[in-house]
């Protein structure tokens, strides 16, 4: 079928249809999309709903036959889908359909290659649904826009540890933990609980550091002082501190309030240290 063709045959329809439907008083069906609506946000992605209406005030027949739509991010597409079967639309009645939109964090990273966008990217989502009134089906195409926020984890990073004092029986360790927000949002971080093992062996469990403002896009440093009683710890911590450096392990759990809510946080991390005095 040529173009020109095609356009007439979907201008018929639309006249057939409309035809049908105004001899109810004028009324006919409606189709609308919503704007993107954010339901979920992690640090892995985030969900978005789109709801599409389909309103009958007539009492003719009407059904949702059919909807495929595809998510564009900086203009290239990332996503698509499809409804899996058709719904009837009653007289006098609405239907609405909830349109689940899941975005990965890496799979948009991978589209635009970045993962510091310098702001949200952007987005297009392109549906067209078809309405079937009586023997006819016609396309209603759709376009929405907006942007993609982006939830970065804060990083807890242990630096510059330093032996202040240490005898046979006991030693004061003093350590920074680095902490960075990749947000575009300053970040309050709860009083962060921390667990330590040097050379594979346990030196403190739960301690803790007062809560921590960060900065958007910015960093702040928690303090620890430990007090380790060499004694219960043993000979392989004791020989562990005198080291120059040492395998250690840095995990804990913290949590900060954002946009969208408030948000836990656990981290982990290991390699080699080195031990200052």
């Amino acid at each position: 079928m040529t173009t020109t063709r095609k356009c007439f045959s979907i201008a018929a329809l639309a006249l057939a249809l409309t035809g049908c439907a105004t001899t109810d008083g004028g009324r006919r069906p409606q189709v609308t999309l919503s704007d993107g609506k954010l339901t979920q946000i992690d640090f892995a992605g985030v969900d978005l709903r789109f709801d599409l209406v389909v309103k009958n005030p007539t009492d003719r027949y009407v059904r949702l036959d059919a909807y495929r739509w595809e998510l564009l991010v900086a203009g290239k597409k990332l996503a698509k889908g499809q409804s899996h079967g058709s719904e009837p639309v009653d007289s006098s009645s609405e239907i609405v359909v909830q349109i689940e939109v899941p975005v990965k964090n890496g799979d948009v990273f991978n589209l635009i290659h970045t993962d510091r966008p310098k702001t949200p990217p952007a987005y297009e989502l392109r549906l067209t649904a078809l309405l079937a009134g009586g023997l006819m089906t016609l396309p209603q195409d759709f376009e929405r826009h907006g942007q993609l926020p982006i939830l970065y984890r804060p990083v807890v990073t242990l630096q510059n540890f330093h032996v202040a004092k240490q005898t046979d029986q006991a030693a004061t360790v003093r350590f920074d933990a680095l902490l960075e927000n990749h947000n575009n949002f300053s970040v309050h971080l709860d009083k962060i609980v921390a667990n330590l093992h040097l050379a594979g062996r346990p030196v403190a469990q739960e301690f803790q550091a007062s809560a921590k403002d960060i900065p958007a896009n910015g960093r702040a440093v928690a303090a620890f002082d430990l007090d380790l009683d060499l004694a219960v710890l043993g000979t392989t911590v004791v020989n562990a501190l005198r080291q120059p450096d040492v395998n250690y392990e840095f995990d804990g759990a913290t949590a900060f309030d954002t946009p969208w809510g408030r948000k836990s946080l656990n981290f982990a991390q290991s390699g080699r240290l080195q031990i200052q005095r």
